[in-house]
Order: structure tokens, then sequence, then C-alpha cells
């Protein structure tokens, strides 16, 4: 370490003359050699980067493009979705017709037999409560009339 800053010293002490020792037209000189040397290191450097900022310009073209056909792609992706999801909805709904067609047909096949054996059942109702209510008079009448004939029967026993 002691060493590379003996040097460095040495350096800086060296350096000071040269740059005394040189004039302005010197220095005009240098500048200029260092000026033509750095165009002339910078020229291929500036055609290099020109021809990556080209390349760049076709890449974000060739992005953009990629990005369209992508979304051009989803959207044709989303349309026959939607199309399918008609096509579907439409069986679906021809379906669910005939379901319900169905049902009715079971419910009809179910319910008019129940109707009937109902309606059956109330109609034998009314008519056996019907026929007890007949029987039930023609037993009353019969009972009257055996009342009156027992009634007679005596009324002739007691003139007799």
């Amino acid at each position: 370490m002691k060493n590379i800053i003996a040097i460095s010293i040495l350096f800086c002490l060296l350096s000071g003359n040269a740059i005394a020792a040189l004039t302005d037209a010197d220095i005009d000189k240098i500048r200029l050699i260092v000026s033509e040397t750095i165009k002339i290191e910078i020229a291929p450097i500036k055609a290099d980067i020109a021809t990556i900022k080209t390349d760049a310009a076709i890449r974000d073209t060739e992005i953009t493009n990629i990005k369209e056909n992508i979304n051009n792609g989803f959207n044709n992706v989303q349309r026959q979705f939607d199309n399918i999801q008609k096509q579907f909805d439409r069986q679906n709904n021809i379906v669910q017709k005939q379901f319900d067609r169905q049902n009715n047909i079971i419910i009809a096949c179910i319910g008019i037999p129940f109707a009937i054996l109902a309606i059956a059942a109330t109609l034998w109702g009314i008519l056996t409560q019907r026929q007890i209510k007949k029987e039930n008079n023609i037993q009353q009448r019969i009972e009257t009339l055996t009342q009156e004939i027992e009634t007679i029967k005596q009324q002739r026993i007691i003139n007799h």
C-alpha cells in the first residue's frame, strides 16, 4: 500500500512538470487528436445505436401486431363461445319445454284418474247418504205406519 501511495505521489510530481511544459497550441492539438479519435470510435457506436433503435422499433411493431393478433384471437374465441352459449340456451329451452310437456302429461295421467276416483268416491258418498236417508225415511214411515196400524187395531178391538 505504501508503494502505491509513493508511486502515485511520484506520478503527480512528474505530471505537474509535463503540464507546465505544454503550450496552448500543444493542448489544442491534443484536443483535436482526442476529439477526432473519439469521433472515429463513436461513429460505429452511433451506427450500432441507430441499428438497435431500428431493431427496437421493428420489435415494437411486431409486439403490437402480436398483441392485436392475440386480441383478435380472444375476440374470435369469445364470439364463438357466445354463439355456443346461445345454441346451448336454445337447446336447453327446447329440452325444458319437452320436460314441461312430459311433466304435464304425467300429471294428467296421474291426476285425471285420481280426480275421477275422487269424484266417484264423492258421488258414491252422496248416493250412499241419500240411500241411507231414504232407508231411514222408509223405516220411519214403516214405524209410523206400524204404530198407526197398531193404534187402529186397538181401536177395532175396543170398538168390537
